[in-house]
């Protein structure tokens, strides 16, 4: 079974609709254990009521999830890391360098999208509407995202966190020569 992991900063908006998305997405393949926690996050608290409402338009109920902090112990469990900025994914490489080679931006498997806008901004405090954007992009990340695994499976023959990891680039200096770096 793989464990993937959601991350944002309070774990009571955007990570909850991803944990809740993906759950929905994957109810029948039963090959996935998710979770979610928060950079910052204080644990013990109910999701947003406009994170809770926009998830119940989809018919997925989010409302029983309660939020918890990031932990070593967490990071050490999951297979598949995803933060919802690529601020989310350096805390993580800073603090737990060891899942660097498992941790992606949510939005990372989008194709066309810019790398500078593939970041899910965070909807807290604000009107319903937004709340929608933020779920519609976690939608379409997480879908795109399933193919992806998918096909590295299939393409593997191994789990679909990717089988081997892939060799690292090192661009050192403040000229990367057209490197992507992670």
């Amino acid at each position: 079974m793989t464990t993937v992991l959601f991350i944002c900063t309070g774990n009571v908006c955007r990570s909850p609709m991803a944990e809740g998305l993906f759950r929905h997405l994957t109810k029948d393949r039963g090959e996935f254990r998710i979770l979610s926690a928060g950079v910052g996050a204080v644990s013990g608290m109910r999701p947003s009521g406009h994170a809770i409402n926009a998830m119940q338009e989809l018919g997925i109920d989010i409302s029983q999830q309660r939020s918890r902090a990031l932990t070593t112990g967490l990071i050490r469990e999951a297979d598949l890391v995803f933060g919802m900025t690529q601020g989310h994914v350096d805390s993580i490489a800073l603090m737990h360098p060891e899942a660097i080679e498992k941790t992606f931006l949510l939005r990372h498997f989008e194709e066309g999208v810019p790398r500078y806008e593939r970041d899910v901004a965070d909807p807290i405090g604000a009107p319903l509407e937004v709340y929608r954007v933020c779920r519609d992009q976690i939608h379409r990340a997480i879908k795109t995202m399933l193919k992806h695994i998918d096909s590295d499976a299939a393409d593997s023959g191994a789990n679909p966190s990717g089988g081997t990891p892939s060799t690292p680039t090192v661009a050192i200096g403040s000229d990367h020569a057209g490197f992507e770096l992670k």
